[in-house]
């Protein structure tokens, strides 16, 4: 009996040992399935940066006559902006005299720039050139012009002329302001004595001496 029990498990021992063989051979290495997954997150990076590659050249595609740069005021405005953007890329208007002219002109402020028709980018310009006459005096950047007397607003390259000039008369008449401006300090009240420094060495810096008078020193000590 003893010897056909041993017999039994003998058997069932290789039985269980292929088993055993066979569901390590099915089953993958740990390091085999570590990285499956990491393979499964590349592929899928790459899946999403093809997608985001995509997206923006669907949106690029546009009609025939659209326009990617609009000559207005002496400025380049980009067709893929908005009324409000591309009008803000011209000095001396901001984002609120923006809104107000788009309104004036009558064009929808939330199309593009390349999208307008020739009439409506006329309708544009000619509010531009006339903002003294369309806007309140308070939207404008110039008011009581010292020559005239005049509110004005200043677009473009009109603004950098009369900056210049403003500076230029005040410098002539020897103003408070305009010796500031020759200096090159500060000139509406800030201070000075701690901020805007310019070219100089911050903090206590002590005297060199020259080598040869730190040699006589040197010298006399010993004596």
């Amino acid at each position: 009996m003893q010897n056909a029990t041993k017999e039994s498990a003998e058997a069932k021992q290789p039985a269980a040992k292929g088993a055993s063989e066979e569901k390590r051979k099915d089953s993958p290495a740990p390091e085999q399935a570590a990285a499956k997954p990491e393979q499964q997150k590349k592929k899928d990076k790459k899946g999403k940066q093809l997608a985001r590659e995509e997206e923006p050249a669907k949106k690029k595609e546009h009609d025939e006559n659209f326009n990617y740069i609009i000559r207005v005021v002496n400025t380049d405005i980009n067709g893929e902006s908005n009324i409000v953007q591309g009008l803000t890329q011209i000095k001396g208007i901001g984002r609120h005299l923006a809104v107000f002219i788009a309104d004036t002109a009558e064009v929808d402020r939330k199309l593009k720039f390349g999208t307008l028709a020739e009439p409506q980018i006329e309708k544009l310009k000619e509010v531009l050139e006339n903002i003294d006459e369309y806007a309140p005096a308070w939207m404008l950047n110039y008011q009581k012009d010292v020559y005239t007397g005049e509110d004005m607003h200043l677009i473009s390259t009109d603004v950098a002329i009369r900056l210049r000039d403003d500076i230029n008369m005040m410098k002539m008449i020897r103003s408070y302001r305009g010796v500031r401006h020759e200096l090159g300090l500060k000139v509406r009240g800030q201070r000075s004595s701690s901020n805007g420094r310019k070219g100089l060495a911050l903090g206590v810096s002590k005297r060199r001496e020259a080598p040869a008078a730190a040699g006589k020193k040197e010298e006399t000590k010993e004596k």
